[in-house]
């Protein structure tokens, strides 16, 4: 049955919306359905729905192009976000005990009640004995999931929209320093494994009006930088052009004219499932 299952990446920006569709074959993925629908540039502010009911009318459509068995992942705003790196006290430490010394650590690095907040953590790789804890208002994620309800959707995952350029760098198997920029309407997205803080990251175009801005601000360290857009724009020198449909296998024309828009929504689609 998992065969059967197409994996969908959906990604709700100001300007557009980019949805791909994706399927397992024994030679590898499959691009089953794309789709790209043009927004008003206020659907979102700070990263909330603005327009809810226009949204919930157009997905609707969209859900009937569908098969009736998917596994939905939708980006989600890093604008909505807090993170912190938690040491635990030991390797050993079990359930429930974890859990209670993570909303504990949560009381003290988010200055809101924790159960006003979502939470939701994973663990360091390696011999770290860390946690990265992440943390949303909980009316922030109802505000999406009561739109993507309505519509009939049931997200599998939420992913913050960078996760999904980790994903989509995986799935090219790009060499593990390269960095990947995605530019929006109006902020950036980064992944940079190598980056000396935080792997990823996003900011306005107030922050950075254009990409030797953001270089120069948040990506000195990084080599090869793999760049798509959202925008018809030319690719800025010295970068590499970011084709997020090399990493399938299989193609169904017509295909997409500038195949970069879907980088988000294909990694979303290519995101490998929870353990």
């Amino acid at each position: 049955m998992a065969f059967q299952t197409w994996q969908v990446g959906l990604d709700i920006q100001n300007g557009q919306l980019c949805a791909l569709g994706i399927q397992r074959r024994r030679n590898g993925w499959q691009l089953r359905h794309w789709w790209q629908h043009t927004l008003p540039q206020d659907t979102l502010r700070n990263g909330l729905v603005q327009r809810p009911d226009a949204i919930v009318a157009l997905l609707q459509r969209w859900r009937r192009q569908l098969p009736s068995r998917i596994s939905l992942r939708v980006g989600f705003p890093p604008q909505l976000v807090m993170q912190r790196q938690v040491t635990l006290p030991t390797l050993q430490l079990r359930e429930p005990d974890r859990s209670s010394y993570i909303v504990a650590a949560a009381r003290r690095f988010f200055p809101i009640a924790p159960e006003a907040l979502a939470l939701d953590y994973r663990s360091g790789s390696g011999e770290e004995a860390a946690v990265y804890l992440t943390a949303a208002r909980r009316e922030a994620l109802q505000n999406w999931l009561d739109c993507l309800h309505q519509a009939s959707l049931t997200p599998d995952v939420l992913e913050l929209t960078p996760g999904a350029l980790c994903a989509l760098a995986q799935a090219l198997g790009l060499d593990a320093p390269a960095a990947l920029v995605h530019r929006l309407s109006d902020h950036w997205l980064w992944y940079a494994p190598d980056a000396t803080e935080q792997t990823w990251g996003w900011c306005t175009l107030e922050e950075a009006a254009d990409f030797g801005a953001l270089q120069q601000r948040y990506l000195q360290q990084c080599g090869d930088i793999w760049y798509s857009s959202a925008l018809a724009e030319a690719r800025p020198e010295g970068t590499h052009a970011l084709m997020p449909l090399a990493a399938l296998q299989c193609y169904q024309p017509p295909l997409p004219v500038c195949d970069g828009t879907f980088s988000l929504a294909a990694g979303l689609a290519l995101r490998p499932h929870d353990c």
